[in-house]
């Protein structure tokens, strides 16, 4: 579990995103800028919205929302690939705010330093990995009772709180092992301090 240096904010400005909780063929376009340009953000960058992982650590995020917003944050979810049938699975079950696509990657990359990072299946081979664990806490702690494998889940994500206006990314989490992130006690910390 890695909180990194965030990266600066030239890294995630001009990300081209297309929102996906609007009607098909519907979803608007806007660039990253737009999000903190009056408030602070909370941005969930997914690995994939099938993973029982991934909806673990939404869900949890989400259900926790009121104490975000009484700091004034945005929340917001990013994906790197936009099939369908899994953003209509995901979407508002697991996570019941905005969902944007990451058209081209741009804030996995900056949470790569430049660089799209990728896991590895193999993490899935050894029984006493961590990765099980997360799975048991997503299906016992986060009740996540229904998952799938589509879609490309070897792309890491992570979370990055962001200040408003040019203030920049202030905290970054990049996920190193499936399931991994942050702890909320540090997720509201940084967005008590962003919020300021």
């Amino acid at each position: 579990m890695s909180v990194i240096t965030p990266p600066s904010i030239a890294a995630v400005q001009g990300a081209v995103l297309k929102d996906l909780t609007a009607k098909e063929g519907e979803g608007k376009t806007i660039k990253s800028d737009e999000l903190w340009a009056t408030q602070p953000v909370l941005l969930l960058v997914l690995r994939r919205p099938g993973c029982v992982l991934c909806r673990g650590e939404s869900k949890s995020l989400w259900e926790k929302k009121e104490e975000f917003q009484k700091l004034n944050m945005r929340m917001v979810c990013l994906l790197h690939e936009a099939i369908p049938e899994e953003v209509k699975d995901f979407w508002p079950e697991f996570w019941g705010g905005e969902l944007y696509l990451d058209t081209e990657k741009t804030m996995y990359k900056a949470l790569g330093n430049g660089q799209l990072r990728r896991g590895s299946l193999l993490w899935f081979l050894n029984p006493w990995s961590i990765i099980w664990k997360h799975g048991k806490w997503a299906r016992e702690e986060c009740g996540i009772t229904k998952s799938n494998l589509k879609g490309d889940g070897l792309t890491m994500g992570g979370l990055m709180v962001i200040k408003k206006g040019a203030g920049g990314p202030s905290y970054a989490y990049a996920e190193e092992r499936f399931g991994d992130h942050a702890s909320f006690d540090e997720v509201l910390k940084a967005c008590k301090a962003a919020s300021q």
